[in-house]
């Protein structure tokens, strides 16, 4: 009954035209590790575009026992000055506003699970939020925990109220990051009431760990991007609070049969690129400036393209889809639009327009 509910939400998202909200919001997440890749892939502050995006989330910092936030990487962060270099691009955008997100998929479920159970715990982690957010002079936190278990379901809520009732006076946001597919762990209506924005991160809907190949981030489908926003918002999540975070890198696989290439073929995962160097991800930078020359294949239901070449296979999204990404963030009156990461897109130019995947989300924005 939940899917036939979702479906039919959905069929309303896709064929409706919203104008309650203005989808106004861009937001760039930036992996502050892009500084140590390779050449032509070494990303740093200073290439971010603080004219397009209207809030830069600096990933990551961590949190430490006692419930402090935790610089990782102190060199990077610190003696080379990538906090003080996003902080500074408010100077060429007085707007945007930079926010610390804390966490992402290396922390685990771990780095705030004692934490959020604490009364004391969560209260020193806001205290500790505050302080850094004064020295630093940012703007609010993104809390991207991946991901809550069923037994955190009250705690996180505690914690998000709680750090709403201190950040008021100072108007600092809070954020979060989600999963495409909701989690029975998340108080939707709850949450909904106490944070700023809820960025739902809609790829990874299918990887190379399920054997077969399919798109990192289809469009529409049984779960896409359409069915996500639907299943969110069926949940209690208000349009205006959110955003999709569009992936500006491809999910690769390794073909069993190099004869089979077509979506679903048996796979597993594929190389990692000359700048990212993880295996089974492509930065799009990597992808158009590398493999180019590969077989081109649009994928119509999912309104996205893969490529593949003997037994290489990449799911990606280029500017087309990206654009039609934005699109239906505008058509359902969502808050807009993120990116994970800032720094894989193609923002040297090299295969011709400098950026091209976020100036697509700003001309369909």
């Amino acid at each position: 009954m939940f899917l036939k509910t979702v479906l039919l939400i959905t069929a309303v998202l896709a064929s409706t035209h919203s104008t309650y909200a203005e989808t106004d919001k861009v937001v760039c997440y930036f992996a502050s590790w892009a500084r140590y890749r390779p050449n032509s892939g070494a990303f740093v502050p200073e290439n971010i575009d603080p004219q397009i995006c209207t809030h830069v989330n600096y990933a990551f910092l961590g949190v430490n026992p006692d419930g402090s936030l935790k610089i990782l990487d102190s060199w990077s962060e610190i003696d080379l000055g990538g906090l003080a270099h996003v902080e500074s691009l408010k100077y060429a955008n007085p707007d945007l506003k930079v926010l610390i997100s804390i966490g992402g998929w290396n922390a685990g479920n771990e780095f705030l699970n004692g934490i959020a159970a604490s009364s004391q715990l969560r209260a020193n982690l806001i205290a500790s939020c505050i302080s850094f957010l004064e020295e630093w002079g940012y703007d609010g936190i993104d809390i991207d925990w991946q991901y809550p278990k069923d037994s955190d379901k009250s705690n996180f809520v505690k914690l998000l109220q709680e750090m709403r009732s201190a950040f008021d006076s100072a108007g600092y946001i809070i954020s979060i990051a989600v999963p495409g597919k909701p989690l029975l762990s998340y108080d939707v209506p709850a949450i909904n009431k106490v944070v700023d924005l809820i960025h739902v991160m809609v790829y990874g809907f299918h990887i190379p760990e399920e054997g077969r190949t399919g798109l990192n981030s289809p469009l529409h489908g049984v779960w896409s991007v359409n069915t996500s926003v639907a299943t969110w918002i069926y949940l209690g999540v208000e349009p205006s609070k959110l955003t999709i975070v569009v992936p500006f890198y491809g999910q690769t696989y390794s073909l069993l049969d190099e004869s089979n290439h077509e979506i679903g073929a048996a796979g597993s995962t594929g190389i990692g690129g000359p700048y990212t160097k993880s295996p089974g991800v492509l930065g799009y930078n990597e992808i158009c400036e590398f493999y180019d020359d590969w077989t081109t294949v649009w994928d119509e239901e999912g309104q996205a393209p893969y490529k593949y070449q003997g037994n290489n296979w990449v799911s990606y999204d280029d500017p087309e889809s990206i654009g039609l990404k934005a699109k239906f963030a505008k058509d359902n009156g969502l808050a807009g639009v993120g990116i994970w990461s800032i720094d894989t897109d193609d923002f040297r130019g090299s295969c011709g327009t400098q950026q091209p995947l976020l100036q697509a989300i700003k001309d369909n924005l």
